[in-house]
């Protein structure tokens, strides 16, 4: 009976440590880990910025600032990879992220993990409202 209260216990403390080895390095991680967020507005005269530059690991917030629904539709390069948990995407058939409806007043983010050269285009509802988004309003988020 004591042999296997000790050896439990040597089995409890030996877990213990590891798991306390595990959540140093994670704190560590944490520590090297940068929050970068750069904010894209949308509005009845367009998109600012048209381009923005950054480094993988930034979350993109789109706000529309205009008065009706849009869409982001990426257009060549598409989003595959997404750290963090996006708002107002999700991924579509094709495994990639697709943009829902964001309503007037609201937000949209992707974190973007892969380098490259996202081009996306801001697609208006199509419904009456008026002071639309020229068409065609065109975007590019590089990820340097």
């Amino acid at each position: 009976m004591k042999r296997k209260s000790i050896i439990g216990l040597s089995v409890f403390i030996i877990v213990g440590l590891g798991l306390s080895e595990l959540s140093s390095a994670a704190d560590e991680k944490q520590k090297d880990l940068k929050i970068i967020n750069k904010i894209i507005t949308i509005d009845s005269e367009g998109t600012r910025p048209v381009t923005l530059t950054s480094q993988p690991g930034t979350t993109i917030i789109w706000v529309n600032n205009s008065r009706f629904p849009i869409e982001i539709l990426f257009l060549d390069k598409q989003v595959t990879l997404s750290c963090g948990s996006p708002v107002n995407f999700f991924i579509g058939e094709d495994k990639t992220y697709e943009s829902n409806k964001i309503p007037s007043g609201g937000t949209a983010s992707l974190c973007f993990m892969e380098a490259g050269t996202y081009d996306y285009k801001v697609k208006s509802s199509q419904t009456f409202y008026t002071g639309r988004i020229q068409k065609g309003e065109k975007g590019t988020v590089i990820i340097k």
